[in-house]
């Protein structure tokens, strides 16, 4: 079992993957010292993260390894929950008190490196990071932006459908179910009619329903959602057939109420219904599983998220769990490195880490704890799935925030019947394009 695990991996890795100047002097020191240029002072780093608790213990307990490997070094812990992350982060890179060590969302990285010059080029670190252990075209693809290697992936992670095997049994629905745009719907309206509500096929609150639109047009175009020049990608036909499967969705009760399932944005294991057992599936990252099995009582597994039948590529998300970056305004870039180096590559890092970042993108830490037959089987499993459907890299453009903000309002509307799937359509456009014509016109 682990060695067709590390197969697999390996096969798929042969073709998928796997600003700011900041206030004040920069001090890139790549020296084995402190901040005072003394070999063996105390230095103290301040290391940045968001995550459930057991990323928190995890990573805390590694970085207590690390201090007591490494006497001179004091880590100073900085985390929390995702809301707001993005945005602290942002502000602290700007006024010039961000962290030394960064865990960064990757598709933030394009809007950040538009800003400016924030984050370190590891490239230039070859002598203290191990680059040797992820893969060459992956990095390439995710973590670098202007032919700077700006980060590490820190796992790798794909969006797969998570589901209920006791709910799917209840209604009939075979596991082995390839889904699609028009079976979702017959399934879905299955089990809310036999169910009188009660149940739900799909948990897809506004934030995934904005996928869907997403992955909806990337399937039908085989385009990105945002070109690299700044157009769009689909045009007002396209937009409206999408608009119309999650009206379908909503209407016929296939996916939960906006009502109910906004207050659950990002956070399905506080949702009432999936603990309960009345939520079929949800579309979420391979990393969340541990999280979202967290307290439930019914048998889960994982399948392939939606793909049309005649997909021109399939939209799917594989990518870092996230991105370990250095801060270029810190002033002990040389011991940022080795902790980043250390949390990645080592193997008692890796020990004590597990799979709380998804499965490692390092061969090294991979190997550790698959040899260990410490990989999570739905993770393992899931992260499989998805590269093997993996839609390839998104753009970074198609990943900015104000568009993506653009998309959410777009979606709310039609949710809420404030628009028709044509008016939709056509405000979706009128608004990226605007929006799309001041970024261009800012680079």
């Amino acid at each position: 079992m682990k060695m067709k695990w590390v197969g697999v991996w390996c096969s798929v890795a042969l073709f998928s993957i796997l600003a700011l100047s900041g206030c004040g002097g920069t001090t890139n020191d790549n020296n084995s010292q402190g901040a005072s240029g003394k070999p063996g002072d105390k230095v103290t780093l301040r290391f940045s993260w968001w995550g459930s608790d057991d990323r928190h213990k995890a990573t805390l307990a590694a970085l207590d390894k690390y201090m007591e490997l490494n006497p001179n070094i004091k880590v100073e812990a900085e985390y929390g929950g995702f809301d707001g992350y993005e945005q602290k982060l942002k502000t602290q890179l700007a006024g010039g008190t961000a962290p030394d060590l960064i865990q960064v969302d990757q598709p933030w990285l394009f809007d950040i490196s538009q800003q400016g010059d924030v984050f370190v080029d590891l490239n230039t670190l070859k002598d203290t990071v191990d680059l040797t252990q992820f893969d060459n075209k992956f990095l390439a693809d995710y973590s670098t932006v202007n032919n700077k290697l700006l980060g590490l992936p820190t796992g790798i992670i794909g969006m797969v459908f998570y589901y209920n095997k006791d709910l799917f049994t209840k209604y009939g629905i075979p596991e082995d179910t390839k889904w699609d745009w028009d079976n979702l719907l017959v399934y879905g309206k299955k089990v809310h009619d036999q169910s009188n509500g009660k149940d739900v096929l799909m948990n897809i609150d506004p934030n995934l329903a904005t996928e869907l639109v997403r992955y909806y047009v990337m399937q039908k175009t085989g385009n990105q959602f945002v070109k690299d020049d700044y157009t769009l990608g689909f045009d007002k036909t396209v937009a409206v057939e999408a608009m119309n499967y999650i009206k379908k969705y909503l209407d016929a009760g296939v996916i939960q109420p906006f009502e109910e399932s906004t207050a659950f944005s990002n956070k399905i294991e506080q949702n009432p219904k999936w603990f309960k057992g009345e939520i079929g599936f949800t579309m979420n990252f391979t990393s969340n599983i541990p999280v979202m099995k967290k307290d439930i009582t019914f048998a889960t597994d994982v399948t392939a998220s939606v793909i049309a039948k005649d997909a021109k590529r399939t939209a799917v998300d594989t990518r870092p769990a996230q991105i370990f970056a250095i801060n270029k305004n810190s002033k002990n870039v040389k011991e940022s490195a080795k902790l980043m180096n250390w949390l990645l590559n080592d193997k008692d890092a890796a020990t004590i880490l597990g799979d709380v970042r998804g499965t490692p993108a390092s061969n090294s830490s991979l190997k550790v704890l698959t040899d260990a037959g410490k990989i999570e089987p739905s993770i393992a499993k899931g992260t499989e799935i998805a590269l093997k459907t993996s839609g390839g890299p998104l753009n970074g453009i198609s990943s900015n925030a104000e568009l993506g903000k653009i998309r959410l309002d777009n979606i709310q509307k039609l949710a809420y019947k404030k628009a028709t799937p044509e008016q939709a359509a056509d405000e979706l456009i009128k608004n990226m394009n605007a929006k799309l014509k001041e970024l261009k016109s800012s680079q």
